[in-house]
């Protein structure tokens, strides 16, 4: 990647909406090199989706929790399975294994407490191989963004 491709991706990051014109005038090169740029990045996987970011308050869902899980066995079998698990899991928006004390950390956006402790119920409570789950609820956020910078 060069500095182009470096822009184009910056530039996408903020509004994947521009127009191959209004790209092309932001990051200083023409439409046909950007549209060619875009198909590329796309294809090797450095862009990889153009999306919408939703306001979770907007859509009922303002309850932002962070979930930390420590289970008791960490074989493949296991992690994939709980994997599988969260993934049907509409209000867990983020899924991470992590190392340290715990194996997972997910973050959530929650309708209500009721749909909180039902998921609780259903993903940690039942599952014999989760040991402790401690959820942290934010109150204020000081930074959300889903722009990558590149080091």
């Amino acid at each position: 990647m060069d500095e182009l491709d470096l822009r184009i991706v910056a530039a996408l990051q903020v509004d994947g909406t521009l127009t191959k014109a209004e790209l092309a005038e932001a990051v200083g090169s023409t439409p046909s090199t950007c549209l060619r740029r875009v198909a590329e990045l796309r294809r090797t996987g450095v862009l990889k989706a153009c999306v919408y970011l939703a306001d979770p308050t907007k859509l009922g869902r303002s309850i932002r929790a962070v979930i930390t899980v420590t289970t008791r066995n960490h074989t493949k079998d296991v992690r994939l399975s709980f994997a599988s698990r969260i993934s049907g899991e509409p209000a867990i928006t983020q899924a991470f294994g992590v190392t340290g004390d715990q194996d997972a950390v997910l973050i959530g956006h929650f309708g209500d407490m009721e749909e909180y402790q039902a998921l609780c119920d259903r993903l940690f409570d039942s599952d014999p191989d989760v040991v402790r789950y401690t959820t942290l609820f934010a109150v204020e956020t000081y930074k959300e963004t889903t722009k990558i910078t590149p080091p």
